[in-house]
């Protein structure tokens, strides 16, 4: 079965090698891969266009004016002949039996929409973890809700299935592969997981970070959890509601630090009087209890003073 990689790369040169090796060594061997350049400023382009003379599968380079990553991703989308995608970010890389492995899933799950799979986090300082997935009964909403979906790597995408869900939104500057794997899930496709680590996600330093960027991130992650939430109760399916409404509480109680008054204004919005959290690896005992005695605002206030002297105690 044909699967097409598709690269999207923007001053990418620092991670490319390592990324292209782990794709040429893949062990499937029905491989092509449509790499774009997204008006990169470095050697990227360059890289891309050397790498083809080595690489032992069909490699197309192609370019566009800087538009984002969901852009190059629909420029590939439209390209690939592939029936499955591996949509790669260049700063991550494969195990070699990491598409030839999902394939297998797949065949053995009829052919799913989508391949859900783990991944090995690599921080900046060297220390790591896993992302597993299981392969039991799923509830694919509350996985959705709960963000228990790895990340764009770590899939593999049927062809079919991401162009009927119409593709990755361009205007999102976060939370794509969520959003596109939310429309992916209300036309009925379906899902395998698999349990194998076979795709490193190195993480980057996240650097000087503004408050703004930060509240934009999480205002997007909230209006996607919102709109799953929506779906699932408009639609009469069976859902887990605490634990889905729980997610969207601790997205809001992340968003408070960076933007209190939109923190405050969407839990007035999304929960009623008397609204009480459970613990989560968000949400402590203790703030549990400042807000089962003091509500949202106060507690959340209290919790943000304590914050700095915790941090300067630790």
């Amino acid at each position: 079965m044909q699967v097409t990689i598709v690269l999207p790369c923007f001053n990418a040169e620092r991670h490319l090698d390592r990324c292209l090796a782990s794709l040429f060594a893949q062990t499937h061997d029905q491989l092509d891969l449509i790499a774009i350049d997204d008006g990169s400023s470095d050697g990227t382009f360059e890289m891309l266009q050397a790498a083809r003379a080595r690489s032992p599968f069909p490699m197309t380079v192609l370019g566009q004016a800087n538009a984002g990553a969901c852009a190059a991703r629909n420029k590939g989308l439209q390209a690939a002949s592939g029936e499955y995608i591996q949509f790669m970010d260049a700063d991550d890389a494969l195990l070699p039996e990491k598409i030839a492995h999902h394939l297998r899933c797949a065949e053995s799950n009829d052919w799913p929409g989508r391949v859900v799979g783990s991944a090995t986090l690599r921080a900046p300082d060297g220390t790591k973890s896993v992302d597993q997935q299981r392969s039991e009964a799923r509830d694919p909403w509350l996985d959705l809700a709960a963000h228990r979906m790895g990340g764009t790597p770590n899939n593999l995408w049927q062809r079919d299935a991401v162009v009927r869900a119409g593709g990755w939104d361009e205007s999102l500057k976060s939370s794509q592969e969520y959003d596109l794997m939310f429309r992916m899930v209300q036309l009925g496709a379906r899902i395998a997981y698999d349990p194998e680590p076979l795709t490193e996600v190195h993480l980057q330093a996240s650097g000087s970070v503004s408050t703004t960027n930060l509240a934009a991130k999480w205002k997007r992650y909230i209006d996607l959890r919102r709109r799953i939430i929506a779906h699932v109760e408009q639609n009469g399916i069976e859902h887990n509601s605490g634990t889905m409404r729980q997610a969207l509480f601790d997205a809001i109680r992340i968003l408070y630090p960076h933007d209190p008054d939109g923190a405050e204004s969407l839990y007035a919005q999304c929960f009623p009087n008397g609204y009480k959290p459970a613990r989560s690896a968000a949400t402590g005992a203790a703030y549990v209890a400042l807000h089962k005695l003091l509500g949202f605002r106060l507690a959340n206030r209290i919790a943000r003073a304590l914050r700095p002297a915790a941090s300067a105690a630790s």
